[in-house]
């Protein structure tokens, strides 16, 4: 039996599963006997608990020290959680630190590998010319980038494909006849904005659009940032007729700027996403946004850390996975 199956017969989620089986973590009483109970129920006799998941690994998981993923980017958010339970339910230690660009000796990712008991690395969401990378090849951790990674060079990834994701979005919006389209982009030294933003400037260049850099706004993964762009971006160019936002929540807050401005999506105003959130498409119109398959992504980063770890014919993972977009209502071809 695997702890999945020990979670819903315990009305549990995993990862409590895992730690109290592993004697980890506060549960109350009635928590860790139902638990245990199913757990001692169905274990074949002879197998320990704690052995279920099989060998257990330190793994860190490093995410930058300016984030604001659990406050107004819940897709992050839910990536990360998810690569919590997945590790967890592998009974793996899971650790979560935060680092620099520069990996400064004050970040607690310094102070992490400086104690020098963790097994493998994952890396989310990195810099650019981010020298945490560097740091875990000098000291023969085995590690993964994931939620940004460079496209140049020699690195171990299972990302999602955000460079086509974006120019996808620009490709559609030129067949829907926008020639003047404004970007909400996320943070400038962030490895994923600055693939999307690569992205469009790809589709931009074999459409023959022209490029202004006045129409590319950067800023955090959060609706505030997209209210402020829209206002600004609209009154300094008034001839925009499509917004694509970096991610559903900058585009959230596009909506109510547009609203405020007395803007109609998409009849005056295409508009679309990245990401996919479950609230997008019961917006008010429903938000045409890019899909990531981002629960099918965990289970994968589980399996090849371990496999990085154990196997020492492995010398390096690409993985790129595919993006959707997802049409909805909130573009339109441009009115005449």
């Amino acid at each position: 039996m695997k702890l999945k199956e020990i979670a819903e017969k315990a009305n549990v989620s995993v990862s409590t599963v895992s730690r109290i089986i592993n004697n980890q973590g506060n549960f109350s009483e009635e928590t860790r006997r139902k638990v245990l109970d199913v757990a001692n129920e169905y274990i074949k006799p002879g197998i320990a608990p704690s052995k279920l998941s099989g060998i257990a690994y330190s793994i860190a998981v490093f995410v930058p020290d300016a984030n604001d993923f659990f406050d107004n980017d819940p897709a992050s958010s839910a990536d990360l959680n998810d690569l919590k339970e997945h590790f967890e339910a592998h009974g793996h230690q899971f650790h979560m630190a935060t680092h620099t660009a520069d990996f400064a000796v004050s970040s607690s990712a310094y102070r992490l590998l400086s104690e020098k008991k963790i097994d493998a690395a994952v890396v989310f969401d990195p810099f650019i010319e981010d020298k945490l990378v560097d740091e875990l090849i000098n000291r023969g951790i085995p590690y993964l980038v994931t939620n940004g990674r460079s496209y140049e060079g020699s690195q171990n990834f299972i990302d999602y494909d955000n460079r086509r994701g974006a120019y996808d979005v620009v490709r559609y919006l030129h067949e829907l006849g926008h020639r003047k389209i404004g970007l909400i982009a996320g943070p400038s030294r962030h490895l994923v904005n600055e693939n999307r933003l690569r992205g469009c400037k790809e589709a931009f260049q074999e459409l023959g659009l022209e490029w202004d850099e006045a129409s590319v706004l950067m800023g955090a993964f959060d609706p505030a940032h997209g209210y402020q762009a829209v206002k600004r971006l609209l009154a300094e160019q008034p001839d925009i007729t499509a917004l694509f936002a970096f991610n559903d929540m900058i585009a959230f807050g596009a909506m109510k700027g547009l609203s405020e401005l007395k803007l109609r999506i998409p009849k005056d105003v295409s508009l679309v996403g990245f990401d996919d959130l479950k609230l997008s498409e019961f917006m008010m119109p429903p938000l045409t946004t890019v899909r990531r398959f981002r629960y099918d992504i965990s289970p994968l980063i589980v399996k090849m850390i371990t496999e990085l770890i154990t196997n020492k014919y492995i010398s390096e993972v690409n993985i790129s996975l595919k993006t959707e977009l997802v049409e909805r209502d909130s573009c339109g071809k441009v009115r005449a």
